[in-house]
């Protein structure tokens, strides 16, 4: 039975091989099988990759930004001020307990990443352990870097007045000051810490008080982002210390926000989801971290969005975000869902290290240096490789390779069939 389909088929290949029509219907499936083959692959690549990164080292006229330099307050010692200001607060004539002084101390610095609240010391009072805490941050806490920066030094020149720098900001992590920053500027090139590579000197100076009840937690980003649960901060203590790293920066041309986010794999800060706030990678984990508190414990912490959110987290509000590790969750969200995608102007910052350092002018000051450790020689340049005119031309050489047709011949085809069902519709008519 087998020899005899295989002697059909031999017998019907042999008596068509000679045929012309056979011939060209076995080119036409070829060429269309190619031509559909190239067809996905083009619209594939268009969709995924259309967009590429090229380097460019011409760096001698290059005009660099400041990394992004935050510092937020955070937990040092109970000083007599802030037993005063709980005593005034409780009132009576019994001074409160250590151990709820303390607790309160631990409630006025809750940030994501400190949750440390004996709440067993606070049955029979309020929500907020017999306190207005949101009061209390406003009345202790500085509000304005004068408050605390003694002196600030950059490219080793005096900055006389520390507000032009670092800028007030109530973020997830605290009471933080941010320079040059996004959220205090329209744009980056209008930032006040520039360098150029023929810069002898590309460093910040820091001289900040001590024995405070609040120490300062350093932070070194890009420029759109703020300090979040995720971020990698550095404690600015009593032995002076400098932290070194190297900067390289991207640049869009124009045309790149016009193309599809999924295409670029990033967003720029005017793609944001919030009307009050900017993109950043940064942002968007805070506002998911924000979303997930209300959710899960209908109340949050502090946060840079300024949209209406319940209330402050009280003290069960507190355990209740404890419990739900969310920090965890965020990520693993993040992670599985790529909610979060990079910024398109996010600045390449590269950790070089850190090390003590000698100055006897400041003795009673905490002191610390950010230094750019080299100038940066290569800078990245974001570029549309293949716009929807490419996908055109390329569809339109595709079809003229395999089966020569252009777009005259494609009309010329279009009036002839129009011709013949207009004289098929007239023919019937009659």
């Amino acid at each position: 039975m087998a020899n005899d389909m295989l002697k059909s088929f031999l017998g019907f290949f042999r008596k068509n091989l000679k045929s012309r029509r056979f011939f060209w219907l076995c080119v036409i499936l070829l060429s269309g099988w190619n031509m559909t083959s190239i067809f996905i692959l083009t619209i594939n690549r268009y969709n995924t990759d259309s967009t590429s990164i090229g380097v460019t080292t011409t760096y001698i006229r290059w005009t660099n930004t400041f990394p992004a330099v935050s510092i937020c307050l955070s937990k040092n010692r109970i000083t007599s001020e802030f037993s005063g200001a709980v005593k005034r607060r409780i009132g009576g004539d019994v001074p409160p307990s250590y151990i709820y002084i303390r607790t309160i101390f631990d409630y006025l610095f809750v940030n994501p990443n400190n949750f440390y609240i004996k709440g067993e010391y606070c049955k029979d009072l309020n929500s907020t352990c017999g306190v207005d805490i949101l009061d209390m941050r406003r009345e202790l806490l500085a509000r304005s870097c004068h408050q605390f920066v003694e002196k600030i030094y950059f490219s080793e020149k005096l900055m006389t007045n520390c507000e032009d720098i670092f800028k007030f900001h109530e973020l997830e992590m605290g009471y933080c000051f941010l320079a040059n920053n996004l959220l205090d500027y329209k744009t980056i090139d209008s930032m006040p810490l520039k360098y150029s590579p023929s810069d002898k000197y590309r460093n910040l100076k820091l001289i900040l008080r001590s024995g405070l009840t609040y120490r300062y937690d350093l932070y070194i980003h890009s420029p759109e982002d703020v300090p979040y649960f995720n971020a990698v901060s550095y404690t600015i203590a009593s032995d002076p210390s400098v932290h070194s790293f190297n900067v390289e920066e991207v640049y869009n041309n124009d045309d790149v926000i016009y193309e599809n986010v999924n295409q670029r794999m990033c967003k720029f800060p005017t793609e944001s989801n919030d009307k009050h706030i900017f993109y950043s990678f940064s942002n968007c984990m805070s506002q998911i971290r924000n979303e997930m508190e209300v959710k899960l414990c209908n109340c949050t912490l502090f946060t840079n969005s300024k949209a209406d959110s319940p209330k402050y987290c009280g003290i069960e509000g507190i355990s209740c975000l404890d419990e739900a590790n969310l920090s965890g969750k965020v990520k693993d969200f993040v992670g599985t869902t790529l909610a979060c995608l990079p910024s398109c102007v996010e600045q390449q910052i590269n950790y070089v290290g850190s090390r003590e350092t000698k100055t006897e002018e400041y003795p009673e000051a905490n002191f610390v240096e950010i230094e750019i450790a080299s100038a940066p020689s290569a800078r990245y340049y974001r570029t549309v490789t293949q716009t929807k005119l490419d996908l055109v031309v390329a569809i339109g050489g595709v079809i003229g390779l395999f089966i020569g047709a252009s777009l005259l011949n494609i009309l010329e085809v279009i009036s002839l069939l129009s011709k013949k069902i207009k004289d098929l519709f007239v023919h019937k008519c009659l």
